[in-house]
């Protein structure tokens, strides 16, 4: 196995590294062991250094998942963002009728609140927390930058689901859109 060895010292340089990564996750460097050190953003590199060199496809989406929940977390707990209820009822005059505020709609949800640990839940935020918290968004999670266009996307949207459900999306997901992706452009090419 060949042996890579990235430097980051400076934003700009992390910058470029950030646009890369695609490059460095794709089949070219599949036989490559990163190594990753710097002075700026070293919990970052790490993660990035960690991802990098998890060859297989669905323990590297796991561990992006879970890198990505567990900086949510930290956030919004450094950050005191949360939804506000007195009684399972929403601060929101918007949305005082509503048990449970906005996950109202979601079938998962129990008397202690919700049990899954979805990604795009932990991202989505009313425009009442919006004004006065303003929480992250998908763009401010680096690690999600591992993850191809499709399944940020899919990370993004895929609300009030199981993390199970939520997993198995993304891998079939990012596959799904590739065929249907080649099937229409086969067909396009065929029409001409």
């Amino acid at each position: 196995m060949l042996n890579k060895e990235i430097i980051i010292n400076t934003n700009e340089e992390y910058d470029k590294f950030k646009k890369k990564l695609l490059l460095y996750r794709s089949w070219l460097y599949c036989f490559v062991s990163f190594k990753i050190s710097g002075e700026v953003r070293q919990k970052e590199l790490k993660d990035f250094e960690t991802a990098l060199n998890i060859k297989n496809d669905r323990k590297r989406t796991r561990f992006i998942y879970d890198r990505a929940c567990k900086f949510i977390d930290e956030y919004n707990e450094e950050h005191c963002i949360c939804c506000e209820y007195h009684d399972s009822i929403c601060e929101d005059p918007k949305h005082q009728k509503m048990k449970n505020g906005c996950c109202w709609y979601c079938h998962l949800q129990t008397e202690t609140g919700c049990p899954s640990r979805n990604l795009a839940c932990k991202l989505f935020f009313c425009d009442h927390m919006w004004e006065k918290h303003h929480p992250l968004t998908a763009k401010d999670i680096d690690i999600l930058l591992m993850f191809s266009p499709s399944r940020r996307a899919i990370a993004r949207e895929n609300t009030f689901v199981t993390e199970e459900t939520f997993l198995r999306q993304l891998d079939i997901g990012s596959y799904g859109l590739m065929c249907i992706y080649s099937i229409t452009k086969l067909f396009r090419f065929r029409n001409l």
